[in-house]
């Protein structure tokens, strides 16, 4: 009669360790913390421009501290680069000119004290950026096949 060894109780088996990760909790903490995408990035600069110790809000739309300039050209620098890392061609040119349009509305409302709304029109235009350079003319051309379908068309 043959024995029948589970898995667990091979030779290898209990010769091998899962190597223990002494600082996972770390990773995982930047996971959660740090912004995944340029969405939440900007989410991060509109928190900071709003609830900014340095910035003058009292009486005035103002919000030019030099941490909230400087951290707003940066994250429209990640953003561009974002964009220009996942080249599509000729529609990621498209994109990187919206969210570059984007970008200086942005940052000239922080300069220059263009207030709340300009400041979000910057915003909008990046995610459209990004929008587009990602899956827009997907999304574009699956609801003019829903419409164009033989199944909607009244007869």
């Amino acid at each position: 009669m043959e024995k029948v060894v589970s898995f667990n109780e091979c030779r290898q088996c209990r010769k091998a360790k899962k190597p223990v990760d002494k600082y996972a909790w770390l990773t995982g903490m930047l996971m959660v913390i740090l912004p995944k995408c340029p969405f939440c990035v900007f989410a991060y600069s509109s928190t900071i421009m709003l609830c900014s110790k340095d910035s003058i809000t009292s009486k005035t739309n103002l919000h030019h501290s030099g941490s909230t300039i400087l951290f707003t050209i940066i994250l429209c620098l990640f953003t561009l680069a974002g964009i220009a890392l996942n080249w599509r061609g000729r529609r990621t040119s498209y994109a990187i000119g919206i969210a570059l349009a984007g970008c200086l509305i942005a940052v000239c409302s922080v300069l220059y004290g263009g207030g709340e709304p300009l400041y979000y029109s910057g915003v909008l235009l990046i995610f459209t950026g990004v929008w587009l350079n990602g899956s827009l003319l997907y999304v574009i051309n699956r609801i003019k096949n829903k419409l164009t379908s033989p199944l909607y068309k009244i007869s």
